[in-house]
């Protein structure tokens, strides 16, 4: 796993090797140790590259721990990067935009091209939160 972290935009990428199968220990380790990592850094922002797993599917272990973890997280912004396996992709975002729905979690995620597209869709976003809406003032 290689992490690279732009603090002072509060972003973290992180990759996965394709020879790594997500259903080993050490795919295991590599979240448990991304979460920490999230936690420690204060990261708003998460690009996740998988690239294209070595088989297999999210173990139970792998859901728990995100179960465990993404709650107590400073995320804002998930972007998922496309691959070319579209089945691992859908099954990495229902994952997640499931865990987000049920523990009513303020994070927005998203399937994106690539890492250019992950960093416009963090601008977009912030910038519809950050401005105040123009509009008629109530009486």
């Amino acid at each position: 796993m290689e992490l690279a972290h732009d603090e002072a935009k509060g972003i973290l990428q992180v990759s996965w090797s394709d020879d790594l199968s997500v259903e080993s220990d050490r795919f295991l380790q590599t979240v448990v140790y991304l979460f920490t990592t999230i936690q420690q850094q204060k990261v708003s922002h998460l690009i996740i590259d998988s690239g294209l797993p070595a088989g297999g599917v999210l173990t139970e272990e792998v859901i728990q721990s995100f179960i465990h973890h993404i709650p107590h997280t400073p995320l804002k912004h998930i972007a998922i990067l496309e691959s070319p396996d579209y089945l691992w992709d859908n099954n990495l975002l229902q994952v997640i935009s499931l865990l987000i729905t049920t523990y009513r979690l303020p994070i927005a995620i998203e399937l994106v091209k690539d890492r250019t597209a992950a960093r416009e869709w963090f601008s977009r976003t912030m910038q519809r939160t950050s401005v105040p809406k123009a509009g008629k003032a109530e009486n």
